[in-house]
């Protein structure tokens, strides 16, 4: 062992150990039955035991034992019951990498930490060949965490789980994890994904923030910002796999102009279809539906604020209404103007 573990450092760090104390009195989890969780837009499914807390966040699921514990894997020194947590999670590779340098990296990482890998072998995570790492690691004076993770590579993505666990119960939570291992369904590979598949918003969200205003969208969509033309002052685009279903952003000088000036003087510029008002920013809003090209449904929202006139457009595929209009919905509904 070298020494004691930062426990912030450790949530970095993807990996996990296992080297049960010897001699010691194993612990107890409660497992009444098992329910399968089940993320549509990920592609991922698992059995895990019923009634443990699940959390979800960009890509990554954590099951943990009880809500007590859950603070304890985020500072492990925090006070509190002893429990387990297995993590499942989906990374989109940034650099070419092989399974054996993802894992020799995570390896270096770990002994860097301190933890002593106790066994590096082969594994397979839903029928794709990876790598399984055991470590353990002090805490502090009086506690362990022991670990293991399997980590497989699958369509330029990172796939793992990890299973921590406190102390004594290494032995009778490893049991949870064999059973996510066995149960986990991985996404389909890109080349075998529908259109739908591959266009739908993401559930999670990323924030975007500049001088100017904040807002939130999917973690599939990228933002793009290009150099304006006046009198435009600034513009942004929102965009993802389908290049016909986006949100643009623009703001130009109202010079004096109310709202309603504004909805006035740029209503014929579109066909509309119907109208509503919707609170954006803190302040009322009113939209424009219209559909200008044939199956893609838009919406123009016109906002006036401090003297600025803000235009938010977005189009979407039509037959994907039910993903693609809550989803926008939420976005526009998270603009913040400055």
């Amino acid at each position: 062992m070298k020494g004691r573990i930062s426990a912030l450092l450790l949530v970095l760090v993807l990996a996990a150990l296992t080297m049960p104390g010897c001699g010691q009195k194993q612990g107890t989890l409660q497992i009444q039955g098992w329910e399968v969780y089940q993320d549509t837009y990920y592609g991922i499914s698992f059995k895990y035991p019923q009634g443990w807390p699940v959390t979800q966040e960009a890509g990554r699921f954590s099951v943990y034992s009880s809500q007590d514990v859950m603070n304890r894997f985020y500072d492990f020194t925090a006070k509190g019951p002893d429990g387990v947590r297995i993590m499942v999670s989906t990374q989109k590779m940034d650099t070419l990498q092989t399974l054996d340098e993802y894992v020799a990296r995570l390896s270096t990482n770990l002994q860097g930490f301190g933890f002593d890998i106790t066994a590096t072998e082969p594994a397979t995570l839903a029928g794709v060949a990876g790598t399984l790492i055991h470590y353990k690691g002090a805490v502090d004076a009086k506690n362990v965490i022991e670990a293991v993770q399997v980590t497989a590579m699958s369509d330029s993505s990172v796939f793992a789980v990890k299973f921590e666990a406190f102390n004594k119960l290494f032995t009778p939570g490893k049991a949870v994890f064999d059973t996510i291992v066995a149960t986990l369904h991985l996404p389909k590979p890109k080349g075998e994904m529908t259109q739908e598949e591959l266009s739908a918003p993401a559930p999670d969200f990323l924030k975007f923030e500049n001088a100017r205003l904040s807002i939130q969208h999917p973690s599939n969509f990228e933002t793009v910002v290009p150099t304006p033309k006046a009198p435009t002052e600034f513009a942004m685009d929102i965009k993802g796999y389908r290049q016909d279903s986006y949100i643009h952003i623009d703001v130009i000088p109202a010079k004096g102009l109310t709202a309603e000036k504004v909805v006035g003087q740029n209503a014929k510029f579109f066909k509309e279809t119907s109208r509503g008002t919707a609170t954006v920013s803190g302040v009322a809003t009113t939209y424009i539906n219209y559909s200008q090209v044939k199956d893609i449904q838009s919406r123009v929202y016109f906002l006036v604020k401090d003297d600025k006139f803000y235009r938010v457009i977005f189009n979407y595929y039509a037959p994907m209404r039910n993903v693609f209009l809550p989803a926008f919905e939420k976005t526009v509904g998270s603009l913040v103007v400055k």
